[in-house]
């Protein structure tokens, strides 16, 4: 029948049959038309003595809303036998209405927990599945347990299910190994579980050790991101400073005397307490000179080798140096008679490219001396010199 021919059978239930105890309408094509029905709780409406109502082998995937809400004066049987139904029709959530549910041949792999609590509350005396893919698996185990204790599935017996693998097996037969099933499945859930954990924390693991062996690098282009989203262009030819000393803060001493020689020969400095920001990240600072000066020059004592910041704008410099293709950019001091060995793996690693000044002693001969020190360290810092910009100011 077409959408119509159900609005037509509706009229004649209605108006011709109001005693009806039976309907039968098989193979009569009654899936597209109940679900075109505008109001489908008018279908049965007067049919209140309905008992038997089947209509196997119409094509029906799913009910209108309102089908079945009808106060019929006896518990209905209803055959839904060869539709296309993958779940439990849209049956009303009231109890004593359904004597018999027969869904056999259709397409149900396994009831949902809402189809699990309408059945618990509508307790029909019987319900037929046969014919159907049930699925015997760990997913479906609290179907199959609800199958096993609750004895509304009639036709146990009868029931073919897909097991894991595969297989065909009797649902009642598969019942005796439920337990040991059930207990299967919490193993694999664990293993499951236990490899997940694993695997996570592996793949932690090997984030961690790469995060760390390049956490500079990682930390450098993250500030790089930040200084671009924040609208800072850094100078493509031409920098501020000629170089930017770092050094520890307990040498500020010496290296005022640095900065004063160096400034009267007519070079840009960058220094922390002249240069940096208050209230801006220590870091984003470090970054800033870093990309404004054209020579990093690198005061390193024994103050300075102890100190995280030396070590953090070390790392940074590589970085930078290596990005811009200019290792040479480096300038090392060395004062209190530091050894080579004892400087920092970042800074051996470009050893090759740094340009190194060793403070002179007091016992050297009077050529190794500080004026000469501070001639050549200032042509150094000049060699290559572009245009800078004339707004430093002096200490």
């Amino acid at each position: 029948m077409s959408g119509f021919d159900c609005r037509v059978l509706s009229e004649h239930l209605l108006s011709n049959f109001p005693k009806l105890i039976t309907l039968i309408a098989q193979d009569a094509t009654l899936g597209i038309g109940l679900n075109t029905l505008k109001n489908a709780s008018e279908f049965l409406k007067t049919n209140s003595d309905l008992k038997h109502i089947d209509l196997m082998k119409n094509n029906i995937k799913s009910l209108p809303e309102g089908l079945f809400n009808h106060p019929f004066r006896q518990k209905l049987s209803i055959i839904f036998d060869r539709n296309n139904f993958q779940s439990l029709p849209n049956f009303p959530s009231k109890p004593n209405t359904f004597q018999l549910i027969s869904l056999k041949y259709n397409r149900i792999s396994c009831l949902s927990d809402d189809d699990i609590a309408k059945l618990n509350i509508i307790k029909p005396s019987s319900i037929f599945l046969r014919g159907n893919p049930i699925e015997c698996s760990c997913n479906t185990l609290k179907f199959l347990k609800w199958v096993q204790h609750s004895g509304l599935i009639s036709d146990v017996d009868e029931i073919e299910c897909v097991s894991q693998n595969g297989t065909l097996v009797i649902l009642s037969q598969f019942f005796q190994n439920l337990k040991t099933y059930e207990v299967s499945c919490q193993s694999k859930l664990w293993i499951t579980l236990a490899s997940c954990i694993s695997a996570f924390i592996i793949l932690a693991l090997i984030f961690g050790i790469i995060y760390y062996r390049y956490r500079f690098a990682f930390e450098y282009f993250f500030l790089r991101i930040k200084m671009k989203l924040r609208h800072y262009k850094p100078l493509s030819e031409e920098f501020i400073h000629d170089a930017f000393i770092s050094y520890s803060h307990k040498d500020i001493s010496w290296v005022k005397t640095l900065y004063d020689n160096l400034h009267s020969k007519g070079l840009s400095l960058c220094l922390y307490h002249k240069d940096f920001k208050v209230g801006k990240p220590i870091a984003d600072c470090i970054v800033e000179a870093i990309n404004s000066s054209r020579k990093i020059v690198f005061v390193i004592t024994e103050d300075f080798l102890e100190s995280s910041w030396g070590t953090y704008e070390i790392e940074m410099t590589r970085i930078h140096a290596f990005r811009e293709g200019s290792e040479s950019m480096v300038v090392v001091i060395l004062k209190d008679e530091i050894k080579k060995d004892k400087l920092p793996k970042a800074l051996k690693e470009i050893w090759y490219k740094v340009v190194c000044f060793v403070w002179p002693s007091d016992s050297e001969a009077p050529y190794n001396s500080e004026e000469m020190f501070y001639v050549k360290l200032s042509k150094t810092l000049s060699d290559g010199r572009m245009k800078i910009s004339d707004d430093n100011t002096s200490m």
